[in-house]
């Protein structure tokens, strides 16, 4: 019996903490010092662009033409690649097919060279822009190389998976 005045008034006590006051009291939202956030003009956000100079459009253009157009031959003669590595396949170093074989493989490394020096174009064209958004406080021009920089690097990625599987059928 004795605890049930000693519960009575712990409740008591408890549930007034909750009862509701009348008044104004504060916003419990963070304000804007608490974010870290100022507002000048130095921090304002870089101006964004939407294309590139004509310029830089031409050359990267080009690039992405250069690098079209030897995927192109990559791919049609691929297939006669495969056919020469498929019959040097388990031939001895140094017979007919296997010399044949490697030849056909070089041919290809060079048909697929000038999509990696339009990739490599591509990427000094990145840098270039880079370095302008950077001066002038700018975005988006590297973002239109960059994707279509993507696309080139995905077929000389493509091109160099082939040509290695062929190396690994001849080993």
């Amino acid at each position: 019996m004795k605890k049930l005045p000693a519960l009575v008034t712990i409740i008591t006590v408890t549930l007034s903490g909750c009862a509701m006051q009348e008044g104004d009291f504060p916003s419990l939202q963070k304000r804007p010092y608490e974010d870290g956030a100022t507002m000048d003009a130095a921090a304002a956000p870089a101006t964004a662009i939407s294309s590139l100079s004509a310029d830089q459009q031409i050359k990267l253009d080009a690039a992405i033409a250069q690098s079209r157009a030897a995927h192109d031959r990559f791919q049609a003669r691929l297939p006669a690649v495969k056919s020469r590595v498929d019959a040097a396949r388990g031939a001895a170093e140094s017979s007919e097919a296997w010399v044949v074989a490697h030849m056909e493989l070089a041919a290809l490394e060079i048909e697929r060279s000038p999509s990696v020096e339009a990739l490599a174009d591509i990427d000094a064209l990145y840098r270039e822009q880079l370095e302008r958004e950077t001066a002038a406080d700018e975005s988006g021009g590297t973002a239109i190389i960059s994707a279509q920089r993507d696309l080139v690097q995905a077929q000389v990625d493509r091109q160099q998976a082939d040509i290695e599987a062929m190396k690994n059928r001849l080993r």
